[in-house]
């Protein structure tokens, strides 16, 4: 059912069900309108053939001996069309007429429900001239699907007709059917070749942004198909190299600035050295040694950031199982539970081994130790680092991820690091679609790096 719901929701399913619906809409107002318009033909046929037939009726009346009336009558009506003779016209008496007529036509031998008879208190007599100059009166009855006729046969005497057939439902024959699935069979084979012919250039348009979103380097998009897609495809490789472009201009921008810095910086601590105060000297080479680590970092990064990694299907659980046993190597307490037997995600390993390593790095240096683990979610799965330290109280949180930032009371600066490393790892993880969170843990602070959807 699932399933069923997602290929409604798609583009060709959308245009399919669409398609079918105006199909239907229009064969239904059509097959009202014809409806109509065959009972309306039917009708008026029906009514010349039974005037003609009143008309052949009235003269052989006239022309026989009044015993013979009944017999003509008897051979002349139907179970849909009853004649009698009045000495009057009646027809003043429209209701009274109408409920004469309904009589006669509960006397025939195929009557029809007597509920279907409702007198209709606006109906109206009509005068109108036949062949041979007979004038007749005509009540149309539309409630009983017929009407009412009055000729004179002589100056005493009157022939009275009612026709009443109530309308029944008529169904289609059955090449109205096949012909309305040959349509609909149609117009879904047209919908399935126009969907795909707008929906696959929008399938690459999408897979493309999901990687350029990535950080991912992406083919620009070939712009054919319609106008219109081909002025979305064109917008995005626009778009595409307007990003690359800044990209590029920021990083260039911070590795000129770092690199520019680290002349000046040298020279003042150079020139620190001659400081007569020890006290002095000292605080003002610690702060000088500090700057040139900030800016080491920062062109570090920046170096990082202009290097193009390529984009490949690796195992998260192999990449960080590898990455803890280099550390334990180096005399980390790293542990790692691993997820499922196989994780293959499609991502740049280097850029992600080095956000883990900042995570790492700081658990470590911070809590003492560090659990990694690697749990899979609904909407994708986490990396989780969890530490035994004091933690980072909820307001701070945040905070942290700034560059430059560290807290006074459990990042100090005799520690080491300059505050970029967690704003170095969300910002990978941010280029891989995924997103970095601090959460307090069972003993400490709980890393969790999120990355969205598992990629086979």
């Amino acid at each position: 059912m699932s399933r069923v719901w997602t290929w409604m929701r798609s583009l060709t399913g959308q245009w399919i069900m669409l398609m079918l619906l105006a199909l239907l809409v229009s064969q239904m107002v059509f097959y009202f309108i014809y409806r109509a318009e065959q009972a309306r033909a039917v009708l008026e046929l029906r009514r010349d053939e039974v005037v003609a037939r009143a008309v052949s009726v009235a003269s052989l009346v006239e022309t026989v001996q009044p015993e013979l009336y009944p017999e003509i009558l008897r051979a002349t009506n139907t179970g849909v069309v009853r004649f009698w003779l009045e000495g009057d016209d009646l027809s003043e008496e429209t209701e009274s007429w109408q409920q004469k007529a309904r009589e006669q036509l509960l006397k025939s031998s195929r009557p029809p429900a007597a509920s279907e008879l409702v007198t209709d208190s606006k109906a109206r007599w009509q005068t109108m001239t036949v062949e041979n100059g007979v004038v007749v009166r005509m009540l149309n009855l539309k409630e009983w699907n017929g009407f009412g006729l009055v000729i004179p046969v002589n100056e005493r005497l009157w022939l009275h007709t009612v026709y009443a057939k109530p309308q029944s439902v008529a169904r289609p024959p059955w090449s109205y059917y096949l012909s309305l699935g040959i349509t609909a069979l149609l117009l879904t084979l047209v919908s399935v070749l126009v969907a795909r012919r707008v929906g696959r250039p929008l399938q690459k348009l999408t897979a493309s942004a999901e990687s350029l979103g990535r950080g991912e380097e992406v083919e620009p998009l070939p712009e054919v198909g319609a106008d219109d897609l081909r002025r979305t495809a064109a917008a995005f490789n626009r778009m595409q190299l307007r990003l690359r472009r800044f990209v590029e201009d920021r990083t260039r921008m911070m590795a000129a600035i770092s690199h520019d810095l680290r002349t000046p910086i040298t020279s003042m601590r150079l020139r620190a050295e001659f400081l007569e105060d020890a006290e002095t000297r000292e605080k003002f080479i610690a702060s000088l040694d500090e700057m040139k680590a900030m800016t080491e970092s920062t062109l570090a990064f920046a170096r990082d950031e202009s290097a193009t990694e390529s984009t490949r299907m690796v195992d998260l659980n192999a990449l960080i199982e590898s990455l803890c046993e280099d550390l334990g190597a180096m005399g980390w307490e790293v542990s790692f539970t691993p997820g499922p037997e196989r994780v293959p995600w499609r991502c740049r390993p280097n850029a992600l081994r080095r956000a883990l390593r900042n995570v790492i790095e700081n658990a470590v240096r911070y809590g003492g130790r560090a659990m990694v683990s690697l749990e899979m979610q609904i909407d994708g799965l986490d990396i989780v680092v969890e530490d035994e330290g004091p933690g980072i109280s909820a307001e701070d949180r945040e905070r942290v991820f700034d560059p430059f930032v560290r807290l006074e009371e459990s990042r100090n600066r005799h520690t080491g690091g300059v505050g970029l490393g967690l704003s170095i790892a969300r910002s990978i993880l941010r280029s891989h679609g995924g997103d970095v969170r601090l959460d307090e843990g069972a003993s400490g602070l709980r890393v969790c790096l999120h990355l969205p959807g598992v990629e086979s």
